[in-house]
């Protein structure tokens, strides 16, 4: 029973000290400092550029299903007797998986440049 209590307090002992350490960098960051931080803005400007371009395009052209569907333009029969409305629809779920796959490819770069960004304002960046 003795070394139950021992490995208890051993691993209650290990996260007080990680609760502390997380309180003391999160007490002592300076969010206005990182926002000054022209690398962080670069980030930043970066992001929104990937992520509100790619978010236009899918929006713009799912939309664009409904508008479309009522013309002649995919009505018409494309593939035998499949028409323009359905390879469109397919499209659009081409389309979700290829952006999946964007982000996913992305995302590491962009965490790798929040790293950055974090490592420049430990080494005291943007005075």
């Amino acid at each position: 029973m003795a070394n139950v209590s021992t490995v208890k307090n051993t691993n209650l002992s290990k996260e007080k000290k990680e609760v502390s350490i997380k309180k003391e960098k999160s007490v002592s960051i300076n969010y206005d400092k990182i926002n000054h931080m022209d690398s962080f803005n670069k980030f930043v400007r970066k992001k929104k550029a990937f992520l509100f371009g790619t978010t236009g395009i899918f929006l713009f052209l799912y939309i664009l299903l409904p508008i479309l569907a009522f013309t002649p333009v995919l009505q018409q029969k494309w593939i035998g007797n499949i028409t323009g409305v359905w390879v469109y629809s397919a499209g659009l779920f081409v389309m979700t998986v290829v952006l999946c796959a964007l982000y996913t490819k992305m995302a590491p770069k962009f965490d790798q440049i929040a790293a950055d960004v974090l490592r420049e304002y430990e080494q005291g960046g943007a005075e």
